[in-house]
């Protein structure tokens, strides 16, 4: 069954580091996430993606809101062809066709359970430099949720499927299930070979008021006795005992909803990720320790902050290199010119020189 999940944020120069933009768009597009960049009226090449994310972004007042964000669960019932058709229309739908986008579609094998995909808006008219979807005015955040739920809605009719989403929580739509817990795919393995897990207690580094602390996490406390995967495990059942309580004849919605709760799972797990590679981005863009980082998400920050370094280290030749041109062209220029003096300044004399008298 499909799940509604729309999450909306922004990157702006004044509360983000610079180029933050283009490495979202590096980490969106990373290739072991994304199989396929879509996209109008902005480039949907990863590389040029980027640059033209960090031309628009220093073309840009001091305040401004570089771009605005979504994450969003792609319906697991529908084939790739026909979210990127949804995306399509969707976005089409809210930049009213003249304000820029690009979507990373995130549906391989590592989503398979998990379709979603990361939407970037640039707020501007192209042709213009105007506003178009004036994310920054208030329900903004609202507008994108109810354009969403109509336009997957529209899709799954368009399939044939006789399935909607809603855009009300849980709670407002009277549904009582319990969230559940994020378990990688190698865990979960090993907890249904009945590997037994130990908890230990973890020395991180956490920045708090803008400090990096040393924090002691207790996982034996934290944990209970049970490990992730078996809290997990008791979860779907106590959401599945509920499901079939209240539906005692449809098992197959019972079934669905299992699925169901395993896709807020993993979504939720999307956007806490999502933060991470932000607040790193962040972090080591400030100079601050990365220790407690995921090894393939420093590695992206560092690759994005070499490229700053090495474009920083170009620029600085360029204008080294233009420079020294400059100076070689005001040389030969000064060169020229006293020539030209020394050329006049004989041939005034020459003219006023006295004649000399011819008898006749």
């Amino acid at each position: 069954m499909a799940i509604f999940s729309l999450n909306h944020s922004f990157i702006g120069r004044s509360k983000h580091p610079p180029r933050a933009a283009s490495f979202y768009a590096r980490y969106i597009s990373r290739p072991e996430a994304c199989t396929q960049l879509i996209g109008e009226r902005m480039p949907i090449e990863r590389q040029e993606l980027m640059a033209w994310l960090d031309e628009q972004e220093q073309g840009d007042r001091k305040n401004a809101r570089v771009i605005d964000k979504l994450i969003v669960a792609l319906p697991i019932e529908l084939s790739h062809e026909d979210n990127v058709s949804l995306l399509h229309e969707y976005c089409d739908r809210m930049t009213e066709g003249r304000a820029s986008w690009v979507a990373a579609i995130h549906d391989g094998p590592g989503d398979a359970d998990n379709p979603h995909a990361h939407i970037i808006f640039r707020d501007r008219d192209p042709d213009t430099g105007k506003r178009v979807m004036l994310t920054t005015e208030k329900g903004s955040t609202a507008r994108l949720r109810e354009g969403w739920e109509q336009e997957v809605n529209i899709a799954l009719e368009r399939a044939g499927l006789d399935i909607s989403v809603d855009r009300r929580s849980l709670e407002e739509q009277g549904i009582d299930r319990e969230p559940q817990i994020h378990v990688g795919a190698a865990a979960t393995e090993l907890g249904r070979r009945d590997y037994e897990f130990e908890s230990n207690q973890k020395e991180i580094t956490r920045i708090i008021s803008g400090e990096p602390t040393p924090v002691t996490i207790n996982y034996p406390a934290i944990d209970e006795g049970r490990t992730r995967f078996e809290e997990n495990e008791e979860r779907i059942a106590r959401n599945r005992a509920r499901e079939l309580a209240s539906n005692p004849d449809d098992l197959d919605w019972t079934r669905r909803g299992g699925m169901v709760a395993q896709q807020w799972s993993a979504i939720t797990w999307v956007h806490k990720a999502n933060e991470r590679a932000e607040q790193l981005y962040e972090r080591m863009s400030n100079g601050q320790a990365a220790d407690d980082a995921d090894p393939a998400e420093a590695m992206l920050v560092r690759e994005h902050m070499t490229d700053r370094a090495i474009e920083r280290s170009n620029k600085e030749a360029r204008r080294e290199s233009v420079d020294s041109k400059a100076e070689v062209w005001e040389s030969r220029m000064s060169d020229m010119a006293r020539v030209m003096r020394e050329t006049a300044e004989q041939q005034r004399e020459h003219e006023h020189a006295p004649g000399l008298e011819i008898d006749r």
